[in-house]
């Protein structure tokens, strides 16, 4: 069976209002579509690691900018967005402990960039975009 990857694209309707989590956005929807790449080529499970270990830095790096960006401009959905956060690096360790405990294959690969990305690209749609009118109300 060959897995048909959703490719995630980042549009002006995604803007936060700040430069730097919005490139960060971009950065992780290009992470997530090499992934995609990777299952198109079957090659996925072997570069697994070094995606899973990638993303579980940046994304917690990131979700740390983003939290204090939200808590500096008194952001109404910044409690919203922790737990979602939260609930994002508990899916992440989860397939990570996977990974470690039963080695990378297509399947797992493929798993991890359909649920990851889904919840990555909605969450940004939203949550992250509310972080615009606090930004411009401030």
């Amino acid at each position: 069976m060959t897995y048909e990857p959703k490719y995630l694209y980042w549009d002006e309707s995604m803007k936060t209002g700040d430069e730097s989590i919005d490139f960060q956005h971009k950065y992780l929807f290009d992470s997530f579509n090499k992934l995609g790449e990777a299952l198109v080529r079957k090659q996925a499970s072997e570069s697994l690691n070094g995606i899973l270990e990638r993303l579980r830095f940046y994304v917690q790096w990131h979700f740390d900018k983003e939290e204090k960006c939200m808590s500096e401009h008194h952001c109404a959905i910044g409690e919203k967005n922790q737990k979602a956060h939260a609930v994002f690096i508990k899916m992440i360790d989860e397939y990570y402990e996977d990974f470690k405990q039963n080695g990378g294959t297509e399947e797992l690969a493929a798993k991890i960039h359909e649920s990851l990305s889904n919840w990555f690209f909605n969450h940004v749609q939203r949550i992250d975009t509310g972080l615009y009118d606090c930004i411009h109300k401030s």
